[in-house]
């Protein structure tokens, strides 16, 4: 028999084991109960991505025989969806295509350089796409039109980052001159595409037909709306109705978002450039050279290039209505804040403009014409001249985009008539006068307890001569200020 105390200890036993079993028994339930609602989410999913594409499949849009609906498609359609915000990211089998080729190893090595360069520009991008009122995600249609290179120029002569062209350059107050082209300026080009999107959407409703508007003009979605015979059409039902180029541009700009937002597991990953991701701005209102600020840094002129596309020649044409924005890069070792400070305040004249550090193009004929040579193209001669492919057309009275080697083109560009040697000449005097003038001028750094007297007194020069070249209209100075001091 069992005795009294060993009868409790097991009833206290089964006090605590029975709560535990059923409490197990519960969340083991609550967890087959979760699974299979998960299970059932999943399914729907699968059956609706399985019915999208049948509808894809079926529609006619893509063009394929093979109608069987494969696992890897799903998938694909999937982390499609999961990436989607206000953009819609449809599947094709054209946009599979891409993405297989986007995310291929032969693709790669472009790909992981597009990663290292978005490190650069995509952070500039998403602000000002936040600021107007864009989808970030329309800042990989750089990639497609440029390979995110900013002195990017088409045949058409379609330039810079978002492939801008003369007239909207123009509509959206960038400048376009001899000096500067801002179609090629990162922040510039990146407010005028925005808006350019921005009203496109507003017109249509939709980004996909925004986009497509973008590429293959209004005049062309509008067309394709009509001959949809639909009201509210999406890119798809006008795609057939469009250039091919267009009806290409949509699945590039899907398949190379999808690209970019799965990148680490497609091993792409960002590979180092020229361009430095810790940068710094100046406004600049007066005409500079950037060889003697490249010169102040110690850095490479293609640095500093790199960070200033849009200005075509080593010179900043600055003034005080339109200041000019200069990039320099964020170094760690120690600049030498003299040197920096004469580049920046070292104006150039306005008479040697032409020839202050550029490489003048010096082949034209007597009466103004250059002669085409072989493999040049309008985008190309126009960017020798430094001139607009719209402007080379309208003195020629072209219309096509094509030339011809042997071809003469008049070329209506002032400072392209200037005598070689008179020019040659014209540079080596204002270096002369640099010189000169370097020698006869000084910087001072004020320290604590300067006065403009003892400053003047260990120059050898006035108090009102040190005042007039300073522009001080008191005697107050104060620690750290640079004072130019013309030698006798």
């Amino acid at each position: 028999m069992i005795g009294k105390q060993t009868l409790i200890s097991i009833l206290g036993g089964l006090c605590y084991v029975l709560p535990i079993m059923a409490q197990e028994s519960a969340v083991e339930g609550m967890r087959e109960a979760t699974h299979q609602v998960i299970q059932g989410r999943i399914d729907r999913e699968k059956q609706e991505i399985y019915q999208y594409l049948d509808s894809v499949k079926s529609s006619g849009n893509s063009r394929q025989d093979d109608s069987t609906i494969t696992e890897e498609e799903i998938q694909l359609v999937r982390k499609l969806k999961a990436i989607e915000r206000e953009v819609p990211l449809n599947y094709s089998p054209q946009v599979k295509n891409l993405i297989s080729k986007y995310t291929s190893n032969n693709y790669n090595p472009y790909m992981c350089r597009m990663m290292g360069l978005g490190q650069y520009y995509f952070p500039m991008f998403d602000r000002i796409m936040d600021e107007v009122g864009v989808p970030r995600d329309l800042k990989y249609l750089s990639v497609v039109e440029s390979s995110l290179n900013p002195r990017d120029i088409s045949s058409a002569g379609a330039t810079g980052l978002w492939q801008l062209m003369y007239y909207e350059a123009k509509t959206y107050n960038l400048t376009v001159d001899s000096y500067t082209d801002q179609r090629m300026d990162p922040i510039a080009s990146s407010y005028a595409i925005a808006k350019i999107l921005k009203e496109a959407y507003d017109e249509y409703g939709d980004w996909l037909l925004a986009i497509a508007s973008y590429n293959g003009g209004k005049g062309a979605v509008g067309r394709a709306i009509q001959r949809s015979g639909k009201d509210k059409p999406t890119f798809w039902d006008i795609a057939p109705y469009l250039t091919q180029q267009t009806q290409n541009y949509i699945p590039k700009f899907i398949a190379m978002t999808y690209a970019m937002k799965y990148a680490e597991e497609n091993n792409i990953n960002a590979a180092d450039t020229e361009l430095s991701l810790r940068t710094q701005a100046l406004d600049i209102n007066k005409r500079i050279s950037l060889n003697q600020i490249a010169a102040a840094l110690d850095v490479s002129k293609e640095t500093l290039r790199a960070l200033n596309p849009s200005f075509k020649k080593n010179i900043l044409n600055g003034t005080e209505e339109a200041p000019l924005r200069l990039v320099l890069p964020v170094l760690d070792k120690k600049i030498a804040t003299e040197e920096l400070y004469a580049a920046l305040n070292t104006p150039i004249p306005t008479s040697v403009m032409a020839s202050s550090g550029t490489n003048e193009p010096t082949e034209l004929l007597k009466d103004g014409k250059y002669k085409v040579k072989v493999g040049e193209t309008f985008a190309s001669v126009a960017e020798k001249f430094e001139v607009t492919v719209q402007d080379i057309k309208s003195w020629n009275n072209l219309r096509g985009n094509k030339i011809v080697p042997g071809q003469n083109l008049l070329i209506k560009k002032e400072d392209n008539f200037v005598n070689a040697k008179l020019a040659h000449n014209a540079e080596k005097s204002v270096k002369k006068s640099q010189q000169r003038a370097a020698s006869r001028t000084a910087y001072y750094v004020v320290k604590k307890g300067d006065t403009l007297s003892q400053i003047a007194d260990k120059n050898g020069v006035s108090v009102s001569r040190l005042k007039s070249d300073n522009d001080l209209n008191g005697s107050r100075i104060k620690p750290g200020m640079k004072l130019k001091v013309s030698k006798k």
